[in-house]
């Protein structure tokens, strides 16, 4: 910070001015000329603390990075305690919580979502979930852990490279899979990715359902994470962390839309729904139809059937293509560039668009105006769909 010294400048051209002639002599300063050169010191080193404080204030709120002082009620007074936020929720946690996540990498693993793997284990306690076709229509999803890490995890399937492009831009996330596609491998060992798939992350079959062998696999998130130290993968995960608001702040004036249909590629088993909860600010998700044809319920089978829900719901398209030459017709999504996306918060729909630079960089949202979105703090559910089927997202 520069400090104004007109005022003292002309000071002293006034008093020189006042003398007939002025020539300097070697004298010691004044006690008046040196109470103000120290008074000048101590004004421009406040400043530099002040200067100082504001930086670092702010390169952690914006960045998301570290500690956030936020007042908390104590008694009669305001007391101070240092947070974390959770860089992909947003949430803050005490700092003086020993079990917080601030120095976990993100732990990933590709779950099974086939009639026959549900209800999956885990998909609760996920901080953030997308959701994408990985062949003929049935979709697979790719959830993240920070917050919680729990104990069963599955069913655990395979990847595809479009996955992988995902876990690079969280925190270059460890990752849990059992098998890959040709072009997922490459990628595993060439950009790399840190894959415990690979690297001995271990599972169980657990065939209670009496249901196909691939759709029995389960994995430990707290033995992954320890199979991750071993690989020296366990250190503080640094990556962009989006904006964060609180519920029903700067959402007012944006469309109503509390119920939400995606075909992904058709209706059926695979069709999404959210339907938003006001009294928790959430949505509900519904995963296929039953007899009735009314929505399924979305539960987790290690939370006494609780049903999932979450703070933000995402809507990313994505041109689908198919993979010239692949003996098992498998897919690919564009995820590097740019497109449209539904953001649904608050009971409300934002109409946006999406922007990813490239592979490693941190997908943003937009609205039309060109101002990034900020979303609630809490989880989030992202379902990738083919730009071609705009029209099969609906809402109201």
């Amino acid at each position: 910070m520069e400090l104004n010294n007109n005022n003292n400048n002309t000071n002293n051209v006034e008093n020189i001015n006042s003398f007939k002639e002025f020539t300097p002599t070697p004298s010691k300063p004044s006690r008046k000329f040196r109470k103000k050169y120290i008074f000048l010191g101590i004004l421009g080193f406040a400043a530099l603390v002040v200067g100082a404080l504001y930086v670092y204030i702010n390169y952690y709120q914006v960045n998301n990075k570290g500690p956030i002082i936020t007042p908390t009620p104590s008694g009669n007074s305001q007391e101070k305690i240092e947070q974390i936020q959770n860089p992909i929720t947003g949430e803050l946690t005490p700092i003086s919580n020993k079990d917080s996540s601030v120095d976990l990498r993100p732990l990933a693993v590709m779950v099974n979502n086939h009639p026959d793997a549900r209800p999956q284990s885990g998909l609760v306690y996920a901080d953030l979930v997308y959701e994408i076709v990985a062949e003929g229509g049935i979709t697979r999803f790719l959830t993240f852990f920070l917050s919680k890490t729990p104990e069963k995890i599955g069913p655990v399937r395979s990847t595809r490279e479009y996955y992988l492009v995902l876990v690079k831009e969280i925190g270059d996330a460890m990752l849990m899979h059992i098998g890959w596609s040709p072009q997922a491998l490459v990628a595993i060992e060439s950009w790399p990715v840190r894959s415990l798939g690979r690297g001995g992350g271990t599972f169980w079959r657990d065939n209670s359902r009496n249901v196909a062998t691939e759709h029995t696999a389960y994995t430990n998130g707290v033995e992954l994470r320890k199979v991750g130290a071993d690989l020296g993968w366990d250190g503080q995960r640094q990556f962009d962390a989006w904006k964060f608001k609180n519920d029903k702040e700067g959402s007012a004036f944006a469309p109503s839309a509390t119920n939400i249909t995606i075909d992904f590629w058709y209706k059926g088993d695979f069709t999404a729904v959210f339907k938003y909860d006001e009294q928790s600010n959430s949505y509900l998700r519904f995963m296929g139809y039953d007899s009735l044809d009314n929505p399924v319920p979305h539960v987790d089978q290690e939370t006494n059937e609780e049903q999932i829900k979450v703070k933000n719901v995402i809507v990313q398209f994505s041109t689908e293509s198919s993979i010239v030459g692949d003996d098992k017709n498998r897919l690919d999504y564009q995820l590097i560039g740019s497109n449209q996306a539904l953001i649904f918060i608050d009971g409300k729909v934002i109409k946006a668009t999406w922007n990813k630079a490239e592979r490693d960089a941190r997908t943003k949202f937009f609205d039309l105006n060109g101002q990034e979105v900020e979303f609630n703090r809490g989880r989030f559910w992202i379902s990738i769909v083919p730009d071609r089927n705009v029209e099969q997202v609906v809402y109201n």
